[in-house]
C-alpha cells in the first residue's frame, strides 16, 4: 500500500507511525484479509495537491497494489483556485494510473472539516471550510472521469466525523478507525499475490475455538491452542526449535513451544526482547558473528542459538506485545530467509491472540 499526502496521512498526535495511519491501515488490512501488509507512506505535512506528484520522484509504483491520498486542507486554508485543484488532482491521478499496475485502484479521502482541526478551529476555518466542500465537489468529478479512482467522502461516514472532534488532536483510536473504514473499502478489490501460504490455508489450521472469557477474567492463554501453528514454522524453517513468547509484567514468557526450548529465549536481554522493540523481522544467521548477541549465555551456553529470526505480534491497538521466533544451533544464510512466510505465521498466532481477547 502507498499512503500520500498530508493531514491524517502525516500523523498528527501520535508518537509513531505504528499508532498512526500506515499501522493502523496495515493491521486492519492483514484482519480482513488474512494476509501481511507493507504500508509505504510518502507524506509532507505542509504540502498542497501542486507539489504531491514531486514527492513520487523516485518512487517505484509497480509492485503497489492500492494508494490513498489525503490532501486538500492546506489548500482550503491558502484558498487554492478551484480551477487550479481541478487540474492538479487529476495530472495527479492520471500519473498514479500510468505508473501502477492494472489492479492497482487509487482512494482520494474527502478533506476533513477545517475547523476540526485546533489550529483552524476559528473564523479563518469557516471561510476555509466553506472553500474545501467547493474543491471536494471538484475532486469527485476529476474521480469520476478516471478508471480505477474511488472517490471517498466523509460525509456518509457518520463514524469518522464522529471521531473529528474540534479543539482535539487525534490518538490511536482516531486511527484505528480511519484505518478500519479504508480496509473494508479496499479488501474487496485487492488482488493480493499468493505465496508460500495463502488464506484459505492460513484458515484451514486446526486451531482450536477461543473459551469465553467472564467479565473482569484475565484471559489465560491455553497453550496448545498455538501448536499448530509452531509446528508449521519449524516445518517451513528446518529449525530445531519455534516458540511464541508474551510480555507480561515480569518480561517476556514462554507461551507455546514445538522442539528443544528453555527459558532462555525469553531472558531480559535476549534476540527475543530485541524483537519486540523493533517494528519488523530479526533475522540472525550467526550468532556467533553478531557482536550484540555472541557472548549471551543463549549463544554460549543450552540452547546453544547459533540462528534465530523473529517477527513480533502486536496488540489490537498496535503496541508490540510478544514474537514468533524460531531458532536452531547451526547457523544460516540470511538472505535465505523466507520473512514473509514469518509474518505471516505471526499474523496467525496474532488473530487467534485477539480472539482470546475479546
Amino acid at each position: 500500500m502507498l499512503i500520500l499526502g498530508g493531514g491524517t496521512a502525516a500523523g498528527w498526535g501520535v508518537t509513531s507511525h505504528d499508532l498512526a495511519l500506515p499501522g493502523s491501515l496495515a493491521r486492519a488490512l492483514s484482519t480482513r484479509t488474512g494476509r501481511g501488509t507493507d504500508v509505504t507512506l510518502v507524506a509532507d505535512p505542509f504540502g498542497f495537491l501542486e507539489g504531491l506528484p514531486n514527492l513520487l520522484i523516485g518512487q517505484d509504483l509497480s509492485q503497489i497494489n492500492a494508494v490513498v491520498v489525503f490532501i486538500g486542507v492546506n489548500d482550503a486554508v491558502n484558498l487554492t483556485t478551484e480551477r487550479a485543484w481541478e487540474r492538479n488532482m487529476g495530472l495527479l491521478l492520471r500519473a498514479l494510473e500510468r505508473e501502477t499496475s492494472d489492479g492497482t485502484y487509487m482512494y482520494v479521502m474527502d478533506i476533513q472539516p477545517i475547523r476540526t482541526i485546533p489550529a483552524f478551529d476559528s473564523l479563518l476555518g469557516s471561510i476555509a471550510n466553506a472553500h474545501a466542500r467547493r474543491l471536494t465537489a471538484r475532486t469527485e468529478r476529476v474521480c469520476r472521469g478516471i478508471p480505477r479512482t474511488v472517490y471517498l467522502p466523509l460525509t456518509k461516514n457518520t463514524i469518522l466525523l464522529s471521531g473529528l472532534v474540534s479543539g482535539r488532536y487525534r490518538n490511536s483510536s482516531d486511527y484505528r478507525l480511519w484505518g478500519e473504514f479504508l480496509a473494508r473499502e479496499m479488501a474487496d478489490r485487492l488482488d493480493l499475490a499468493q505465496d508460500h501460504l495463502g488464506p484459505n490455508k492460513a484458515r484451514s489450521l486446526p486451531i482450536t475455538a477461543p473459551r469465553e472469557v467472564e467479565a473482569g477474567d484475565e484471559p489465560r492463554v491455553r497453550e496448545a491452542r498455538f501448536d499448530p501453528v509452531l509446528a508449521l514454522a519449524r516445518q517451513s524453517f528446518g529449525t530445531e526449535s519455534a516458540a511464541f513468547l508474551l510480555r507480561d509484567h515480569s518480561g517476556l514468557r514462554v507461551v507455546a513451544s514445538a522442539g528443544p526450548t528453555d527459558d532462555n529465549p525469553a531472558g531480559s536481554d535476549s534476540l527475543s526482547a530485541t524483537v519486540v522493540i523493533q517494528p519488523g523481522a530479526l533475522v540472525v544467521g550467526d550468532t556467533q558473528k553478531d557482536e550484540r548477541f555472541r557472548s549471551n549465555s543463549y549463544v554460549t551456553g543450552a540452547p546453544f542459538v547459533r540462528f534465530f529470526a523473529g517477527f513480533p505480534i502486536e496488540s489490537p491497538s498496535g503496541e508490540r506485545i510478544g514474537i514468533l521466533c524460531v531458532f536452531d544451533p547451526e547457523p544460516r544464510i540470511r538472505a535465505d530467509i523466507d520473512i514473509v512466510l514469518l509474518r505471516q505465521l505471526a499474523l496467525m498466532i496474532q488473530d487467534e491472540l485477539h480472539a482470546i481477547r475479546l
